[in-house]
């Protein structure tokens, strides 16, 4: 009976004195979230790849992210599909050494200048009357409006209008640290000055069962005492965001699952800083272990590095080994 070159390869492999073989990061997902977990490289797989693939139908823009070992056959390439009704753009990354693979990775997608309205301020004062027009440079390709609603009592709102690179496209950002609630939310188009009108975001006070602990660090020890608050609405996870490497609080509170993916431009916190997501009453106890479910092959692949800045979000897997 013949045996597979695969079943081969790994027959050899096995045989091999251990730590000669490569060891790549793991996963399939989107780009901001990719849960990872380890994976043990044959003997023709030398590099460990990253590959993003965005693809641009119909005003829809959908990501993927693959990573795991790889031949090296198609390392560090990018290529672009125009079907006229459909765009597809796929990037490759490779590097050599264990684990290399981990950094999170997008497609490149150069596109041609846009325009788009620009304001910052409120929903009247980003009224249509008064917007300007803005040039994007490089990747922007989409025109953004972020509208968020601020709810302490009384509720307010903040407006900002202009270029993007897309990611926050749909997203609904809610957390409530135990003081000021704030609902923000995401819109995006692809075409000259098409940002012009102002979300209306719909704020949900309805209890949903969720209590959290709550604070808001502002040097005064704050955190080190935490009291608890009720979650409502679509705030279904605890949070903890958390200073790095020092690993000292700076929020907790209830949030949104969009919040989990690390992508809230409101919370201000910086790429080196942490923040953690946990689900069922009163996770977020600064435990970080306890964050992660047993039995996760990698807790790094569910921690989530909240990023200032508008990314794009895109999805679509094409596996080239």
């Amino acid at each position: 009976m013949k045996m597979s070159k695969l079943l081969i390869l790994h027959l050899l492999f096995a045989l091999l004195p251990a730590g000669l073989s490569l060891r790549c990061t793991q996963c399939t997902g989107l780009p901001y979230y990719c849960p990872e977990s380890t994976q043990q490289c044959i003997l023709n797989q030398t590099s460990c790849m990253s590959q993003s693939f965005t693809v641009v139908e119909n005003g829809i823009i959908t990501e993927k992210t693959y990573k795991g070992c790889s031949q090296g056959l198609r390392c560090n390439q990018s290529v672009y599909m125009d079907l006229g009704f459909k765009k597809t753009y796929i990037s490759s990354y490779c590097c050599e050494t264990n684990m290399c693979n981990n950094a999170t990775v997008y497609a490149r997608v150069p596109v041609a200048a846009l325009f788009c309205q620009r304001c910052q301020g409120n929903s009247s004062t980003c009224a249509t009357s008064n917007l300007t027009s803005v040039q994007c440079a490089g990747v922007q390709d989409r025109c953004m409006t972020v509208t968020t609603v601020y709810v302490n009592g009384s509720s307010s709102d903040v407006v900002i209008k202009g270029c993007g690179t897309g990611n926050l496209c749909g997203r609904k950002l809610y957390y409530n640290s135990g003081g000021v609630k704030m609902y923000s939310e995401i819109s995006c188009c692809g075409y000259n000055n098409c940002n012009q009108g102002v979300n209306t975001v719909k704020v949900n006070e309805t209890l949903n069962g969720l209590q959290c602990y709550a604070c808001n660090e502002t040097g005064k020890g704050e955190c080190t005492t935490p009291f608890t608050t009720s979650c409502t609405g679509n705030m279904t996870s605890c949070v903890d965001a958390q200073g790095f490497p020092r690993g000292n609080t700076l929020l907790r509170g209830c949030c949104s699952a969009d919040v989990c993916y690390g992508l809230s431009t409101s919370m201000s916190l910086q790429a080196s800083q942490k923040l953690y997501c946990c689900t069922g009453n009163l996770c977020n106890s600064g435990n970080v272990a306890s964050y992660f479910p047993s039995g996760s092959t990698m807790a790094r692949g569910s921690v989530y590095i909240v990023v200032v800045t508008l990314l794009v979000l895109l999805g679509f897997r094409w596996t080239l080994l």
